[in-house]
């Protein structure tokens, strides 16, 4: 008994000072009965900065119809991201008034740019609209691939070519998105923006008998095919994919005969690689062979036809044959070729004073001028042709092919290209053409160290934050041109510009302007910004965004 009365005590006391520890300290000492202040006229009565948010939809381009479970996210004051709801509705609180950034992302959808992500900048305020997102529907290429005599071809690789811009230059490259046929010769290449495609199959991985079960029966194969039926692009159906559509391409294949082959290499230099066979098919090829070497000797299979024959030495010297020299109609056991190195082009740079002093420059000894770059790029569609950089530790351009080049030369600092030559051509106006077995005379350039730079900003946009600011100098059949990307700040700079007059333009989203192409772009050139610079002169530009014509 006297053991519960002491711990009820205990208790007690516990309980008493539990109650004075809630008590605010002020209270306490002024007691529970004293009225609290009256409020301070002093203290703002403000609402809260973050009392705005955004809100909008998110919906199907082509129906109107909300999609539900878009990734949206939010950035500029803040860095959240929630999916839309049922019907395609999201929203975001707690935000001040300014302007932020909406990124809206699904599966199956692209923006009217063929990206992969909508993203607009939008204004937070009292007054604020919500916002509508529209996403473009993902079509798809589908079809089937059958032999002459219907049966269906199982294995074989189909694959979409689409117009891609590749810094102002519109080109025909893959885009890695393909499909292999089934057992029963269908295919499905899915998720694709609406644009315009060429479509291929590639030629077979295998060879089958022409007479299954006859002996000696000769292997056939399967050559590269456009869509209808083409065996080089120029010539191929370019197919129309509209968002939200599902395109129907078929094609029937023709077998070939394959060829036993095999020979010699020989040359100057040994190929330290495979060699590669490819079969000529306009500006390009329907049917390559990687084939190995031993001791110089080879043996292949190859349908007939027309090929050229290329490897590289060790050191990366490209060998090959001129142009497609090595035919093939029948089997071949003495097959001879012969490889001579591509063509390497000599650059000699020289530097030009203001007084007009010029002296040369070697670059292999680290005397060249910082930042210059100089490339050969083939002005032909081809889809595998690239370009060739000048190396200065060389002081040359090596492993350039026939064929009809731009010369494209970038400087920095207080450098800019006075001029370009090789013999009487201007290449800052004109293209360079390599021509087979033709020994070609150098590249010259002069650079001067007199340079001008502009700098400025580009107004605030609406959807895109970002800018591609271009500097053209109209010249001849092409224009000189610089193009800079703007900061989150707007701002640009250019170095290296030559003195002259120019004009000054900047636009949102060019993935789709082919600006280096002078007929694309002399339409907006009207309402683009002239400037004039002078030798070490500067000059300070503000541009606003001009729309793009679709």
């Amino acid at each position: 008994m006297n053991s519960v009365k002491l711990h009820f005590r205990r208790l007690r006391t516990c309980s008493v000072g539990l109650v004075l520890m809630l008590i605010p300290f002020g209270l306490a000492q002024r007691g529970y009965a004293q009225e609290p202040d009256p409020p301070d006229p002093t203290v703002s009565s403000k609402p809260d900065v973050h009392e705005y948010g955004v809100a909008g939809t998110v919906v199907n381009s082509v129906t109107g119809e909300p999609i539900r479970r878009a990734a949206v996210a939010i950035s500029g004051q803040t860095e959240h991201a929630t999916l839309t709801d049922n019907s395609g509705h999201f929203e975001f609180g707690g935000l001040a008034e300014g302007r932020v950034s909406l990124t809206v992302n699904k599966p199956g959808f692209f923006n009217d740019q063929a990206m992969p992500y909508q993203r607009i900048t939008v204004q937070v305020g009292r007054d604020a609209s919500p916002v509508v997102l529209r996403m473009v529907p993902a079509g798809a290429i589908v079809g089937r691939v059958t032999a002459r005599d219907e049966e269906p071809l199982e294995g074989f690789m189909v694959r979409v070519i689409a117009k891609q811009n590749a810094g102002g230059r519109q080109m025909w490259l893959d885009r890695r998105s393909q499909a292999m046929t089934d057992e029963n010769g269908d295919f499905r290449i899915a998720n694709l923006p609406p644009a315009t495609y060429y479509v291929a199959v590639d030629q077979s991985r295998e060879t089958s008998l022409s007479q299954p079960g006859i002996p000696n029966a000769r292997e056939q194969g399967y050559a590269q095919v456009f869509y209808l039926g083409a065996s080089e692009l120029s010539a191929a159906v370019p197919v129309e994919l509209h968002a939200g559509q599902e395109v129907e391409t078929n094609f029937v294949l023709a077998a070939e005969p394959i060829y036993q082959v095999s020979g010699v290499v020989s040359g100057q230099e040994n190929p330290a690689s495979a060699l590669v066979f490819a079969r000529q098919a306009g500006e390009s090829s329907d049917f390559t062979q990687q084939v190995s070497t031993q001791d110089g000797q080879f043996q292949t299979k190859l349908p007939a036809g027309s090929y050229s024959v290329r490897g590289f030495t060790a050191t990366g010297m490209l060998l090959s044959t001129a142009g497609s020299s090595v035919v093939i109609n029948s089997d071949r056991p003495d097959v001879h070729i012969v490889l001579a190195p591509a063509e390497s082009i000599q650059v000699v740079l020289r530097k030009e004073s203001g007084g007009g002093t010029i002296e040369q420059v070697d670059a292999s000894q680290g005397n060249g001028i910082p930042g210059m770059s100089l490339q050969l790029v083939p002005n032909t569609p081809s889809l595998t042709r690239s370009g060739n950089w000048w190396n200065a530790q060389s002081g040359a351009i090596s492993n350039v092919e026939p064929g009809v080049y731009e010369v494209e030369i970038n400087t920095v600092g207080p450098w800019w290209a006075k001029s370009v030559q090789c013999r009487n051509v201007d290449l800052l106006s004109d293209d360079l053409t390599v021509t087979a077995g033709a020994q070609m005379p150098p590249i010259e350039v002069t650079l001067r160290d007199d340079a001008a730079t502009v700098s400025g900003t580009v107004g605030p946009a609406e959807q895109e934050e970002q800018a591609t600011v271009l500097l053209v100098q109209p010249r001849g059949a092409r224009n000189v041109l610089k193009a800079a990307v703007t900061g989150p700040d707007g701002r640009f700079q250019f170095q290296g510009v030559a003195p002259g007059d120019y004009v000054m333009l900047a636009f949102d989203g060019v993935d789709q302007l082919e600006y280096q192409n002078p007929e694309v772009l002399s339409p907006y050139l009207s309402s683009a910004v002239r400037i004039s610079l002078q030798p070490h002169g500067t000059a300070s530009v503000n541009l606003n965004r001009s729309p793009i014509s679709r």
